[in-house]
């Protein structure tokens, strides 16, 4: 660019007015810094861009060809400060979250629509993938941030705490009064274990405390879903580790059953991650402050 931007503002706003006082007064300049900017742009092109007359300037025949892309220009420029405004303002955006199926389900899900209902212009794009994958896309910066449970290596992310979870075993009441257990010791090697696949955050959660308790343990179902893993316990096949905040509903009503254990499985986190080198932008700002005050509300 040969020119200063501003240049380019004063002749846009020059040609509008045809009027060189005009012009100085949308422009809160005056009438002589007006003049000498148009003069300045004038040589830099090397043609005359304006014809004076009595009642103010028109355009040259060169000056209204250089007037339809400034034009253009500077609507874009318009366009954009509209949009930056709109973006302060949370009346538009746009977030690309990750979440995997069970948070999706017992954390997104319930607190989406009043979200949207109060931000209807925020776009809302949601990756479903495992926590181990929605890691990396963090990291990699294709998404804003992701509602992910720890334990996971936390180098490369700022964590916010959205609240604490606890993993417990639980089972149908059926299925154990069929088991002849009389400690909570032997529950272990006398029910049918049904755990979600060895790559699962949750699954090395539970893992790790069976190492560090000397529980020795092989699963006879391995599934990729917790509600699966509930659907079967509900149904009779035995015993699974689910996350007690969310079948508090099946446990009230007896559809389930938790089975006490001789140490109980520590309690962990959920919450929300994003890369500490990307900022975040007013749309997933407004999002985190949202659920963050949702979560405590119900968790």
């Amino acid at each position: 660019m040969n020119a200063d931007l501003e240049l380019y503002k004063i002749f846009y706003t020059v040609a509008g007015c045809e009027n060189i006082s005009q012009a100085a007064e949308r422009l809160y300049i005056s009438q002589p810094a007006v003049s000498k900017s148009i003069k300045k742009l004038e040589s830099v092109v090397g043609i005359a861009l304006f014809s004076r007359n009595s009642r103010g300037v028109k355009l040259t025949e060169e000056g209204k060809v250089l007037y339809d892309y400034v034009e253009k220009a500077m609507k874009q420029i318009i366009l954009g400060e509209n949009i930056v405004a709109k973006l302060k303002q949370k009346e538009y955006g746009e977030i690309k979250l990750g979440v995997s199926s069970t948070l999706c389900k017992y954390i997104l899900i319930p607190n989406l629509k009043p979200f949207m209902d109060m931000y209807p212009n925020i776009k809302i794009k949601i990756i479903n993938k495992t926590t181990i994958e929605t890691l990396k896309l963090v990291e990699e910066g294709e998404i804003d941030f992701a509602i992910v449970s720890r334990p996971f290596d936390s180098s490369s992310f700022d964590f916010i705490k959205l609240a604490e979870i606890q993993d417990i075993f639980v089972a149908g009441k059926g299925y154990i009064e069929t088991l002849d257990i009389h400690h909570p010791g032997e529950i272990f090697s006398k029910a049918n274990v049904m755990l979600l696949e060895s790559g699962n955050i949750t699954r090395k959660y539970i893992d790790k405390f069976f190492q560090q308790n000397n529980i020795q343990l092989k699963p006879e179902i391995e599934i990729s879903n917790m509600d699966f893993l509930i659907e079967f316990a509900k149904a009779g096949l035995g015993i699974t580790s689910v996350i007690k905040n969310f079948v508090e509903k099946e446990l009230n009503e007896g559809d389930l059953i938790e089975i006490p254990l001789e140490a109980a499985i520590p309690k962990r986190t959920i919450g929300i991650i994003h890369h500490k080198k990307i900022p975040l932008t007013i749309a997933s700002h407004t999002f985190i402050a949202y659920i963050k005050d949702r979560i405590n509300d119900t968790l």
